[in-house]
């Protein structure tokens, strides 16, 4: 029969708590950043936070006209999801587009992180600020977007969860 002492014994028990607790610290952390993300509910686009009005929408390529994806060079493909957002402010009972610091980072549900660059886009009549980016999509896919965005004159930044799957056949 094998035999060990209360030495082992308490040594081979500290060993699994440790990783446990390990595992815990890292839910912890994550549990937090995602705490003071506002997520959008499914087919949830536009949030109202104080003054401002944040419209998040994302959809494949194909869905875009010929001309619209010609004159923003867009490539039109059902593999390839373009994210669009914009924020407007509530200015005297009228909403006003407003230049904003804009980043994202895109992962699937395999935690896989995808590369997305926005760019601003700026029309006059009417008057639009928006920002849209490419990233390659996969059929029924799933992609988060995490969102930071802070309107262009104020400190805090608004950190936005946005969830789409992506129907590509």
């Amino acid at each position: 029969m094998f035999k060990m002492n209360a030495k082992k014994w308490s040594l081979l028990l500290f060993i699994p708590l440790l990783a446990v607790q390990g595992c815990d610290q890292g839910s912890t952390t994550s549990s937090a950043e995602s705490a003071d993300r506002i997520t959008l509910a499914p087919n949830e686009h536009n949030l109202t936070i104080g003054d401002y009005n944040v419209h998040v929408n994302a959809l494949t390529t194909d869905q875009l006209p010929v001309e619209v994806a010609r004159g923003y060079q867009i490539t039109r493909s059902q593999n390839r999801a373009m994210l669009n957002v914009s924020v407007r402010k509530n200015v005297n009972g009228t909403e006003k587009p407003v230049p904003a610091t804009v980043n994202v980072v895109v992962k699937n549900l395999s935690n896989q992180i995808k590369d997305i660059k926005l760019r601003e886009i700026r029309e006059n009549d009417p008057l639009a600020i928006y920002y849209i980016g490419e990233v390659p999509v996969n059929h029924e896919e799933t992609l988060v977007f995490n969102v930071d965005l802070k309107p262009e004159g104020e400190n805090e930044t608004i950190l936005l969860g946005y969830r789409q799957r992506f129907f590509t056949q």
